[in-house]
Formats: structure tokens, C-alpha cells, sequence
């Protein structure tokens, strides 16, 4: 285990790399496994902010929020696309 600023703690152990704050909780795990890496993240905030695109392909893709869900195109078209759409 590395101790870090703020009390933070980066441990390595068999397959997986962690990071914990100073109390411990969980903030971030990258896990080899059989089928790849499999990325955990836990935080108060999450920003991303590119500036050409943010890019997500994958089989299933699950979202939820416990309040609002806010989408929004400033300068151009909004477009859903699938074989079902299904609002509401």
C-alpha cells in the first residue's frame, strides 16, 4: 500500500489496482480479469469535457438518476435512433 496526499491509499493486490480515500471508501479500481479491464469509479462529481466528442460503444448501454435527466444540443439536432423508441 502507497500512502498519498490527503490520506489517500493506492494499493496493487493480485489483479486489481485501488484507490481509497482517507476514510477508506472505495474511489477507484481497475480489475484484470478473463474477459478485460473492468473500470469501477465512485465520486461526489464526474466531469467529462471534450473537444470533439465523448464516445461510448458497447452491448448495453444503463443509465439512471435519482432526480432530473437533462439532454441537450445548443447548435444542433437531438436525434434518437433505434428499432423501438420508447418515451414514457
Amino acid at each position: 500500500m502507497i500512502e498519498l496526499r490527503y490520506g489517500h491509499q493506492l494499493s496493487v493486490e493480485g489483479d486489481s489496482v485501488e484507490l481509497r480515500d482517507a476514510s477508506g471508501t472505495l474511489e477507484l479500481r481497475l480489475k484484470l480479469t478473463e474477459d478485460g479491464v473492468v473500470l469501477q469509479l465512485e465520486a461526489a462529481r464526474i466531469s467529462l469535457k471534450a473537444e470533439q466528442s465523448i464516445d461510448v460503444d458497447c452491448k448495453t448501454l444503463n443509465m439512471s438518476a435519482e432526480s432530473d435527466v437533462h439532454i441537450e444540443s445548443r447548435e444542433g439536432n437531438l436525434r434518437v435512433q433505434g428499432q423501438l423508441v420508447y418515451i414514457n
